[in-house]
């Protein structure tokens, strides 16, 4: 038989091309004769619903339908429509019905058009395992990519690791990692399990460094916590202390142990700093009182320096230093034994003293003979000299007497008499 399709996508065979191929017996039995000499017939079926032309046109149309769906399902191939799966189904359901079917048709030209089918679908087949292979391999990257970033992590250095947020990081690596799991495509056992094992032994890793990490910053923290108990122990028994210039110096060297040990424990560093400063302003104000009060006492000797300053400044110039040679000492002998003066003035009336000093040595030096000016500017120098070392130890001594510290203040009233006694003989010579 020769099958005319009337459409390139639709398939009816004429009945004129069955006829020859077939027979219909008297009570509708329907007979596909056979294609070689000797062979037997073939029983089609019955159909008695009408005369021999419709019988035959019964069974045509039913193998036209089995045909029609078959260049369906070819189109769907050519389009690829469906997954291969899906068409390899739908081809296999189409074979087997015509293999177990009895039919009016052109069978090999069908069977031909299912073996194209088949090809087709193998060809998707193998497209969809090479999509299957990159997308595969687009997984197993991104695995990688989740198992390498735990792997750092667990690597970092626990010293400058914010914790908190490294937790976060691999809860969220987890997360995604478990969302891989669950979109396709799906890993084998084979390719799943290495990557599984690197990434659970990275959270491993990480969670002991972490709690390493912890332990040994609550020890630190607890030796903190003792070491600012220690400090703070040692503040507070110095706080009544009135040794102010020594004591001065134990508590600044308090605050730099305090500032070296860092932050102790949360819960307690707030506590124990307010006791070590409650400690500290207890002397210090104790201490501010005492230099206030001293300050207070010196208040008049500065009055008296600046009276003794003022009628100097009405001697000078000293163009005739032998006429007021007598008014001068006499006036500097006042200026010693009117006293020390506040400490924010020291240095201010010791410059304005030795520019009259200087002012007068350098007269007195402009009436002698040469010898005798030489001797003047030898002696000149030493008493410079003393009169540096006076002011140093009048200041040592305005220390020492701030801070309560006696032996010191010995020492320095002892020096200072020694030195003013000299610069006295030179002077007066």
């Amino acid at each position: 038989m020769s099958p005319a399709a009337v459409k390139p996508n639709y398939h009816q065979t004429p009945l004129e091309a069955i006829r020859d191929h077939a027979r219909v017996d008297d009570e509708g039995h329907v007979y596909a004769l056979p294609t070689e000499e000797g062979g037997e017939e073939v029983h089609i079926g019955q159909y008695s619903a009408g005369d021999k032309d419709q019988a035959l046109q019964y069974f045509v149309r039913k193998f036209d339908d089995l045909y029609n769906r078959a260049l369906l399902l070819a189109a769907r191939v050519a389009t690829h429509a469906d997954s291969a799966a899906h068409l390899r189904f739908s081809r296999q359901q189409l074979v087997k019905e015509l293999e177990n079917g009895t039919w009016l048709g052109d069978v090999e030209d069908l069977r031909g058009l299912l073996t194209e089918v088949g090809t087709g679908i193998a060809a998707i087949a193998a497209e969809e395992d090479k999509q299957q292979q990159a997308a595969v391999e687009a997984k197993i990257a991104k695995r990688e990519e989740i198992v390498a970033a735990a792997e750092a992590l667990a690597v970092s250095d626990s010293e400058s690791t914010h914790w908190k947020s490294a937790q976060e990081q691999l809860n969220e690596l987890f997360e995604q990692w478990k969302t891989e799991q669950r979109t396709p495509p799906r890993l084998t056992k084979a390719q799943e399990d290495p990557l599984w094992k690197r990434f659970r032994d990275a959270r491993s890793s990480f969670e002991r460094s972490r709690k390493a990490f912890f332990v040994r910053r609550d020890k630190e923290a607890a030796e903190i916590k003792r070491a600012k108990d220690e400090l703070i122990a040692e503040a507070e028994k110095l706080s009544g202390s009135t040794e102010y210039g020594p004591t001065t110096k134990a508590y600044h060297r308090l605050m730099d142990q305090w500032k070296a040990l860092g932050r102790g424990p949360r819960k307690t560093e707030d506590s124990q700093w307010k006791r070590f400063r409650a400690a500290q302003d207890v002397f210090f104000s104790a201490r501010d009182a005492a230099n206030a009060k001293i300050d207070a006492e010196y208040a008049e000797n500065l009055k008296k320096k600046e009276e003794i300053l003022g009628k100097l400044h009405e001697l000078m110039p000293f163009t005739k230093p032998a006429a007021v040679r007598d008014r001068y000492f006499k006036l500097l002998d006042e200026w010693d034994a009117a006293g020390k003066v506040p400490r924010a003035d020291v240095k201010r009336m010791e410059k304005a003293i030795a520019e009259v000093q200087d002012a007068f040595r350098e007269a007195e030096g402009t009436v002698r003979s040469p010898r005798e000016s030489a001797r003047s500017d030898r002696q000149s120098d030493m008493i410079s000299q003393l009169e540096d070392t006076i002011a140093g130890l009048e200041a040592e001594l305005a220390e020492a007497q701030s801070s309560g510290d006696d032996k010191r203040r010995r020492e320095a009233e002892d020096a200072l008499a020694a030195r003013r006694s000299w610069l006295q003989m030179l002077t007066s010579s």
